[in-house]
This record gives structure tokens, sequence and C-alpha cells, in this order.
């Protein structure tokens, strides 16, 4: 469903309210609802919220435009889903390099380096280990789906987890999920394989996505509640 612009996830369930949720990164706006109920019914409660999803969607993209990271010894960092404690350490010779030890994340990194060069070398590290991550799961699951000949590659994205030309039979994932647990990198990747057969997140959709993901719903809340600064 799509009112003024802003599309409306619906999910149909077994329950006696509507519940409604605004999720980061992109605002994601989901409405579950009882099951007899129909669109009508939704849109009408939608409405009568929009004063407080507008807010909520505000100071999502608020928070995302406050975060700015600086790139020096004692900020939090994350790799798929764990918690480093960053170390920058300076060299007068040498290449630039990432590495983690523990619960350490140490970065070599020339002397008089500029934050902008240091953010520059976290995000072409992040690249690096999600693409080996992806590499591999990607091929797993479009031979479990039975998928073949789907371009990918990874990109900077501030509204979306993962998007997919389903007439290209391309997908496109966000740099971001280098940071989130492993679980929620192959919701994303079934999610968009899943738009190659169906492009609405329609009921035939929801259940395509159950036969190949049992647990997705979890999944994607898991994904959705992950609190970690953007790259």
């Amino acid at each position: 469903m799509n009112i003024d612009g802003i599309d409306i996830e619906i999910e149909r369930k077994p329950i006696k309210n509507m519940h409604l949720s605004v999720y980061p990164p992109d605002g994601r706006v989901h409405l579950s609802i009882p099951d007899y109920l129909a669109d009508n019914d939704a849109k009408s409660y939608i409405i009568s919220k929009w004063e407080w999803i507008t807010k909520k969607r505000d100071e999502i993209a608020s928070q995302e435009r406050q975060t700015q990271r600086e790139y020096v010894s004692g900020e939090n960092h994350y790799l798929f889903g764990e918690r480093y404690l960053l170390r920058v350490a300076y060299t007068t010779s040498g290449a630039n390099t990432i590495s983690t030890q523990g619960n350490v994340m140490t970065m070599n990194i020339r002397q008089g380096s500029t934050q902008e060069r240091r953010a520059e070398l976290m995000a072409e590290w992040y690249r690096s280990q999600l693409k080996e991550y992806v590499t591999t799961t990607m091929d797993k699951w479009m031979k479990q789906l039975d998928e073949t000949e789907v371009a990918w590659q990874i990109k900077t994205m501030k509204t979306m987890w993962g998007s997919c030309n389903a007439k290209k039979r391309s997908v496109l994932l966000n740099l971001e999920l280098a940071r989130v647990p492993k679980e929620c990198i192959d919701y994303v990747i079934v999610h968009e394989l899943t738009h190659l057969k169906v492009q609405s997140h329609n009921k035939l959709f929801e259940a395509l996505m159950t036969k190949r993901l049992p647990g997705w719903r979890h999944k994607r809340e898991k994904l959705n509640s992950f609190i970690a600064l953007p790259i």
C-alpha cells in the first residue's frame, strides 16, 4: 500500500489489534492487522496515525545525519554483528591496513592521515569483508533457490538494505550490511532473490519467503533493530 509516496507493508495475522512500526535505517513502515480486516480499514488507521509516522521517519533521518565518526582510538565499530574497540596506530611506512584480534580492531595508517582518509580506509575494508562473505553466500542461495545469471554489487545506500531489478536480474546490497549479523545478510539476499519471482511485498511474496527461509520475520526484526552507527 502506498500513501503520499510512502510504501506501507501490510501484514495480516490472527491478532486482535493493529500494530504499527517504523524501522531504521530507511523509515520502513509496517502495519500488522487482524486477518479479517480489509485494506480500507488499514488505510484509515494509517491516516489516523500519519502525524506519528512522519515524526518517526524524520527522527530516523535526522539520527543518520548526526552520526559522524572520527575514526580515532576508543570508538566502537561493528563487523558482522560483533562490536570492536578501534585502535588507531600511526606508521611512517608500509600499507594502510585494518585487522581484528579479540575484541580490538586495529587500523594501521600513515602518520598525519586525515579523517576522510581513515573513513575511506574503513569503507574499503568493510567492502572487502562483505564482498568475501557475499560471494560465497550468494552462490549458495542461488543454487538453493534455482537461480542463475544474477549480477550483484555492493553500494553505499542511504535508504535501503538492498534492492532488486528483476528485469536486469541484478541485486544491490548496502555496504552497511558489513556491520550486521550474518544471518541478517542472508535474509536480505534471500529477500532480494525472491523479488526475481515476485516484485511486490504481497501474500505470495511472504509465502515464498516462508518456504525459502523459515523464520525470516525474526531475522528482519533483528536486522531492523540492530543498533550500529552508519559506516
